[in-house]
This record gives structure tokens, C-alpha cells and sequence, in this order.
């Protein structure tokens, strides 16, 4: 790391805290998921039962982790090319496109056909579908050169009510126990999360996270405005677009595996500025990952702690979206 005048010991004690709370809270989870729990059903925790336990613990520890730091990261790169704090990927719509993939698979092929039962083709299936819809909606919007993101991100809203009245329609045509079988694997959460294709996703996220992070010097110039950025050497109209396309890969992955956490980065990203109160994107795109996968697992050990009394994804887009109400008044008054 390079050396920084007066915040190079805060920074590296910064990384360090936030990596100790992370370990700390992996272990809660592990213990409220096996001792914790036999502790209250008034059994005895074997060793066949504890090594069960955890071959379905471990899988989503990993997925948890590393699906929050892809969501961090991507949530910094998008406001870089947006200039806004209060702005993530997940407006564009994702989790919408993600859930009409699988009604319409259901509702003209039926809940047997490969696509949808094989866990891995169904997964492919919906990650290419939603990078496809991402492209298209990019060429269209962003054709002739203009960066009207604005403009992207209010398509997108749109896009999204249209899509979910459009499966609300075909879900009331449907039969009752193929509704069952849509309604199980659309709502993905940190609960059930689809743990059988980790291995499968984790290499492709870890691969996103580390481009998106070594493109760090890119973002910084990007982060000093469009005009600013073309006068030091940057293509922008290109980086805009290469940085879309990243982005609609990465949420697209994640959506699929462990569902909508639209505000997860928004919290973890903000966070981390006020935390390393930097511009150098280096820092900033660490500080958030790893604050975001505190959030997560932490959140989630509570959730565990509390016998699932509260969703981890509930109590994070209620905390998201108060953040979000202060960062609208706290910019409207500067």
C-alpha cells in the first residue's frame, strides 16, 4: 500500500477492525447454527449431525461474503459513473427480470422442464437473460454517444412496474402448485439461498470483484466528472459503457444467487467513505466489500440468534432506505 501522510495507520487499523468483526461475526453465525441451536431443541450435537450442519453452513458463509463484496463494489462503480451517492445498480431492475424469467419459463414450458429444475441451467439461464436485457437496454438509451443515465435509470424503473404487473397477470393464470414452485425459487434470500451452484458462481464473482477492482485508477479520473475525465485522457463514452456491462454481469449473478439487496451497497459504500474519508478508489472499493460483508453476516448471525424473528433483508432495506432519505436532505441542503 502506498504510504499516506497522516492516514496511513488509520487506514491499515481501519482494514484490520472491519476484517476482526467479520471473523467475529462468521463464528456467531456458525455457533448460533449448530450449538445455539441443538442448545434449544435439547439435543446433543453430535459429530454427524455438526459436520451436516455445516456442509450446508460453510456454502452460504462463502456465498454471503462474497456476493457482498461483489455488491459493494459494483454499488462504487456505479455511483463513480453516475457523480451520485444516493444511486445503485439495482434500480435498473434486476430482481423484476429475474423473477418474469422464471414465471414465463413455468407458465409455457411447466415446472419439469430443465430449465427451470436443474438448478445450474436455470441459473445460467436467468444470469444471461438479465445481462441480455441489460445490453439491450443500453444500446438503446445510450445510442449516439449520450450518457443519459438518467435517463437509463428511470427506464429502468419503469421497465421494472411493467414487468411485475405483466407476472402478476400470468401468475393468477397459472396452476396453484406451479405458482407454489415459482413463488419458492423467486424469492431467494440469505435463507435459501441456492447454495448447490456456489462453487459454480464463486469463481465468476471473485473474477468480477478483482476487474472491477483493478480498474481503480480508471475510476478515480472517471469520479472527478465527464468533462474533467476526457481532458485527462479517458474515453468516457467507452468506460461508460465497459463499466455498464461489468455491472449488469455482476448483479445479474447476484440476483440470481441470493436475490434482491438492492440497498446492501448503498449503506456499505456510504459507510466507507465517511469511514477512510478518501477519494482513491483503491481504498474505497476494499473499505466496502468488507464493510458490506459485515453487514451481511453479522445481520444475518443476529437473524440467527433471534430464530429468524426478523429477515437480514428486511432490516437492511429498512435501514437502507432511511440512510437513503438522509443522504437526499443532507445533498439538497449543501
Amino acid at each position: 500500500m502506498e504510504r499516506y501522510p497522516a492516514g496511513a495507520k488509520r487506514i491499515l487499523f481501519l482494514f484490520f477492525a472491519l476484517t476482526a468483526l467479520i471473523v467475529m461475526a462468521a463464528f456467531l453465525y456458525i455457533y448460533a447454527r449448530t450449538s445455539l441451536k441443538a442448545l434449544r431443541l435439547g439435543m446433543p450435537m453430535t459429530q454427524s449431525a455438526y459436520t451436516s450442519i455445516m456442509a450446508r453452513t460453510l456454502p452460504a458463509l462463502i456465498g454471503m461474503g462474497i456476493s457482498a463484496a461483489l455488491i459493494a463494489v459494483l454499488s462504487l462503480a456505479f455511483q463513480t459513473i453516475t457523480e451520485s451517492r444516493v444511486l445503485t445498480p439495482a434500480m435498473i431492475g434486476f430482481d423484476s427480470v429475474f423473477i418474469a424469467t422464471q414465471t414465463i419459463l413455468v407458465f409455457l414450458f411447466g415446472a419439469s422442464t430443465p430449465l427451470f429444475a436443474n438448478a445450474v441451467l436455470n441459473y445460467l439461464f436467468s444470469a444471461v437473460l438479465m445481462v441480455a436485457v441489460s445490453v439491450t437496454m443500453y444500446g438503446i438509451i445510450l445510442r449516439k454517444n449520450k450518457n443519459n443515465i438518467v435517463f437509463l435509470l428511470l427506464f429502468g424503473l419503469i421497465l421494472s412496474g411493467i414487468v411485475r404487473s405483466g407476472v402478476n397477470y400470468i401468475e393468477v393464470l397459472m396452476d396453484p402448485d406451479e405458482f407454489q414452485q415459482v413463488r419458492s425459487v423467486t424469492s431467494v434470500t440469505v435463507n435459501n439461498m441456492n447454495t448447490a451452484i456456489i462453487f459454480i458462481t464463486a469463481p465468476l464473482m471473485i473474477l468480477l470483484t478483482a476487474l472491477m477492482m483493478r480498474r481503480h485508477r480508471v475510476y478515480d479520473v472517471m469520479s472527478l466528472g465527464e468533462a474533467n475525465a476526457r481532458n485527462l485522457g479517458i474515453a468516457y463514452t467507452e468506460e461508460l459503457r465497459l463499466n455498464l456491462l461489468l455491472i449488469a454481469a455482476g448483479m445479474s449473478v447476484v440476483t440470481a444467487m441470493i436475490g434482491s439487496l438492492a440497498f446492501l451497497g448503498l449503506i456499505a459504500v456510504n459507510i466507507s467513505r465517511e469511514l477512510f474519508k478518501t477519494y482513491r478508489h483503491k481504498i474505497l472499493f476494499l473499505g466496502s466489500a468488507l464493510t458490506a460483508c459485515l453487514i451481511l453476516i453479522a445481520g444475518q448471525a443476529m437473524v440467527e440468534l433471534l430464530e429468524y424473528a426478523v429477515p437480514v433483508t428486511v432490516i437492511i432495506d429498512l435501514a437502507g432506505c432511511s440512510y437513503m432519505f438522509f443522504l437526499i436532505l443532507r445533498e439538497n441542503r449543501i
